[in-house]
């Protein structure tokens, strides 16, 4: 028992010393993605390309709700076969503009994506030129720490370089 013991302290011990023993910087994710220009810039492209398609969407809505009427006003010269043909087209319309409106939201999400994966990349390289040039170990998102000194935080000094590096990305639609 006392081994066991005596190897447990030892083994603290030593984890205690090499993780007190690295070099850690501290990094702002949620204020790199506020305050980037780059981020910013992606953003009013996926948010002026989403009105464009809410619009566009609203015109064919507004389009649809007035076939529906009509077809409710035909529901009474029309025979039952006849409305039910006209009814199966109509839905086919509205199945149309669902499948329609998912093609672009996924659209919006993807671009998204991608635009975002540009800047993550710089992102990375950037941290790494940090971590080298102040011989950092460890590189830790500041959400996942409950307290750190201000010396710890590179955010400022990733955000500077991040937005002389890069202020727009090409945001492709599809």
């Amino acid at each position: 028992m006392k081994k066991v013991f005596l190897a447990l302290t030892i083994y603290l011990l030593t984890s205690y010393n090499v993780a007190f023993g690295s070099q850690i910087g501290v990094l702002d994710v949620d204020k790199i993605i506020q305050e980037s220009s780059a981020v910013v810039d992606i953003q009013k492209k996926v948010d002026a390309k989403k009105i464009a398609y809410e619009n566009e969407i609203n015109k064919k809505q507004s389009q649809l709700e007035a076939e529906q009427k009509k077809l409710e006003d035909k529901k009474i010269t029309l025979s039952k076969e006849a409305f039910e043909k006209e009814v199966k087209g109509f839905e086919a319309k509205v199945d149309d503009l669902k499948t329609y409106i998912d093609r672009k939201q996924n659209s919006l999400k993807k671009a998204s994506i991608d635009a975002m994966s540009k800047v993550n990349d710089k992102v990375k390289t950037i941290v790494s030129e940090i971590a080298k040039e102040k011989e950092l170990d460890t590189i830790i998102p500041a959400s996942q720490t409950l307290y750190f000194k201000d010396e710890l935080d590179i955010t400022a000094e990733v955000l500077s370089r991040l937005n002389k590096k890069i202020t727009k990305v090409e945001v492709k639609f599809e």
